[in-house]
């Protein structure tokens, strides 16, 4: 089975239907992953079918709680999961903010080798980066605990824009340190193929600006 087959059947196990081509540019994707990840350090996955079987998926199930037309991938990596995003959704601006040089490097290969004009890499530390036009949704994986999260993405926070963490089990721990932030937070489980738990946190920056205190994260 090709990869591209592989993630069809991923997509219908998710009740989802990509544009057409889409499941060709993401097993294109994760065979760019596979041939730089020697170099770059970009996953623990061997193979492009296991990237795309457990790091793809894991996207997909992400992608319909996006809000566009600006999204941010904070701390981007290998691409997972704003990559999959700008493919799945080509109206969508993608902004890849990696502060790593060895991995931007190979997040502007990828837009460059799979045409993707939604996409700008954006090589800087997160809390540095400053957008002309606030993000619709900022989404992150592996950044760290949400009170860090919601610290390094204040300067982004409108009442427009939403966060969206990726996370294993339900991190009931990190929201209750939120405090009062923790009414803007929900927590949605994602039954995702290949993963034995995973939980979505979304983030209402709206409400978190409600409840918090000006200059507060």
């Amino acid at each position: 089975m090709s990869v591209s087959e592989a993630l069809a059947e991923v997509a219908a196990a998710l009740d989802q239907t990509p544009p057409a081509g889409a499941l060709d540019q993401l097993a294109a994707y994760a065979d760019l992953v596979a041939r730089w990840n020697r170099h770059a350090n970009l996953t623990g996955a061997q193979t492009a079918a296991e990237f795309a079987g457990k790091f793809i998926a894991d996207a997909l199930a992400v992608a319909p709680h996006v809000r566009g037309p600006l999204v941010a991938d904070l701390g981007s990596g290998n691409g997972v999961p704003g990559v999959v995003l700008a493919i799945l959704e080509p109206t969508h601006q993608v902004f890849l903010i990696e502060a790593r040089a060895r991995r931007a490097r190979f997040l502007e290969q990828v837009r460059i080798e799979l045409g993707l004009a939604n996409i700008v890499v954006v090589h800087d530390r997160i809390e540095n980066w400053r957008p002309e036009i606030l993000p619709d949704t900022v989404v992150c994986q592996a950044v760290g605990s949400l009170d860090f999260l919601l610290e390094v993405t204040a300067a982004l926070h409108s009442d427009r824009c939403q966060l969206l963490a990726l996370k294993g089990r339900a991190p009931a721990t990190e929201i209750a340190a939120l405090g009062a932030a923790a009414a803007a937070c929900q927590v949605l489980r994602l039954a995702v193929p290949g993963w034995q738990e995973r939980h979505l946190v979304v983030i209402d920056c709206g409400k978190l600006r409600s409840v918090m205190p000006v200059g507060g994260a």
